[in-house]
């Protein structure tokens, strides 16, 4: 069984991450997605990092990334005195999943509005690869609820 990111907010108005994290959350996982997949890091070490930009609490930071590990985005291992954080999923497979989360649940609940609306769009090549990301996605419900 693979982990999923929880995804449960969509704010369209928000750029990229934002429209699923919130600012700090999103700073903190950029700020993680900057460095070699496993290469863990420190809350002290974000704190360090976002301290530079804005003068933060290093409760928020802590809270944030113990947040960001219970929606699956983080793994927390302790070592010594302090946990080490790394990432679940890269900048990619985060986004990918994202969207096709928010796909899935067009898909499920306004299957035809969602279905008719991308024949409008003025991009017929992002129409059609959104067509074949819902098929697969109708695909992978099938097989799972086959399961």
């Amino acid at each position: 069984m693979s982990i999923e990111p929880e995804i449960s907010v969509f704010r369209p108005d928000r750029p990229g991450i934002r429209k699923v994290l919130g600012d700090l959350e999103a700073d903190i996982m950029e700020i993680i997605w900057a460095l070699p997949r496993d290469k863990g890091i420190t809350v002290r070490d974000v704190f360090e990092i976002l301290y530079e930009r804005r003068r933060i609490a290093y409760t928020s930071v802590m809270s944030t990334m113990t947040r960001l590990a219970k929606k699956n985005l983080l793994r927390a291992e302790k070592k010594e005195q302090a946990y080490i954080y790394y990432p679940n999923f890269t900048q990619e497979e985060f986004v990918r999943r994202f969207v096709g989360h928010i796909l899935e649940n067009l898909l499920v609940g306004f299957a035809g509005a969602t279905l008719d609306s991308l024949d409008t769009l003025p991009d017929q090549q992002t129409a059609a690869r959104v067509h074949q990301l819902l098929d697969e996605i109708a695909r992978w419900r099938t097989e799972e609820e086959g399961n």
